[in-house]
């Protein structure tokens, strides 16, 4: 019988970006760490978008922490969601990233919006921290 694990076990759960209402520039989000991972699932979730506003996310890795070299990843964005996508979420799932740090960037542009970020860390393997970001954590 095969073995039945949590996924609070096999992943890391983290705030990527914290929501907030912006009206244009962009937003880097925190360094996620992938070593010891194969991949990570960036949950960009969309309160109100105010009319003619438009958000953006894409994914940048980078080879240090610090992104002082990042680069976008071909293909990891989510470009022109409009006013009628609002209150909604969305999903971009890198997989086996070339580089090890990764980072979400949201624009918002032309008018105000409200966007966050959950980065979930997948597929746990070798040595690395048993910690949990979460704040708290039910197992039932």
């Amino acid at each position: 019988m095969a073995k039945f694990t949590r996924p609070t076990e096999d992943t890391l759960i983290s705030q990527a970006l914290l929501p907030v209402a912006a009206t244009t520039g962009a937003r880097n989000g925190v360094a996620i760490d992938m070593q010891g991972y194969e991949g990570c699932c960036f949950i960009l979730t969309v309160g109100d978008i105010a009319s003619t506003g438009i958000l953006n996310m894409k994914i940048q890795s980078d080879d240090n922490s610090s992104f002082t070299s990042g680069a976008d990843i071909s293909g990891a964005a989510l470009t022109q969601i409009a006013d009628t996508g609002d209150n909604g979420v969305y999903i971009i799932d890198v997989r086996d990233p070339t580089e090890r740090y990764l980072r979400c960037v949201v624009t918002p542009a032309t008018a105000a919006s409200c966007a966050g970020v959950v980065a979930i860390q997948y597929g746990k393997h070798g040595t690395i921290p048993a910690t949990q970001a979460a704040v708290e954590v039910v197992k039932v």
